[in-house]
């Protein structure tokens, strides 16, 4: 089970000038801040491979994307050139978020068919979410 695309890598985000980041490039170092905890805490709780992993895991992964992803993205001001995008990344946070909490009840309640089928919309979630940070260039995001 992974969760709104992390990855280990973090990302410079590099402006031109006085050393003064414009308010995009200051949104987009929030939102790889944002991914590069969760990334972090993720990797402390581990990836669930198995149904007991699931139902072992998934409400510390549902608790830690709620902490690293979710409400930071919600308290986050962003600027107007990019208003459009972290709607739609708050969003899909949103439902991300749901399908987690689904997916711990169904590793609980031993659900097969239901962890595959919330499995695949968490990996749409995730590239859709992916597929917007890669246009923000919000690498730590986007992999």
């Amino acid at each position: 089970m992974r969760a709104f695309v992390p990855i280990l890598l973090a990302a410079l985000v590099v402006t031109a000038g006085c050393g003064s980041k414009s308010p995009k490039d200051q949104f987009v170092a929030k939102l790889n801040g944002m991914c590069e905890d969760f990334a972090a805490r993720e990797q402390q709780i581990g990836e669930p491979r198995t149904q007991q992993d699931l139902a072992a895991r998934g409400d510390l992964i549902v608790a830690a994307f709620e902490e690293t992803i979710l409400r930071p993205l919600q308290q986050v001001d962003a600027p107007p050139e990019v208003a459009p995008q972290a709607a739609q990344l708050r969003t899909l946070a949103r439902q991300q978020r749901n399908v987690l909490r689904d997916l711990a009840e169904a590793g609980r309640a031993g659900d097969v068919t239901k962890v595959g089928q919330l499995a695949a919309r968490n990996t749409t979630l995730n590239a859709q979410a992916g597929q917007i940070a890669h246009d923000l260039e919000a690498e730590s995001c986007a992999s």
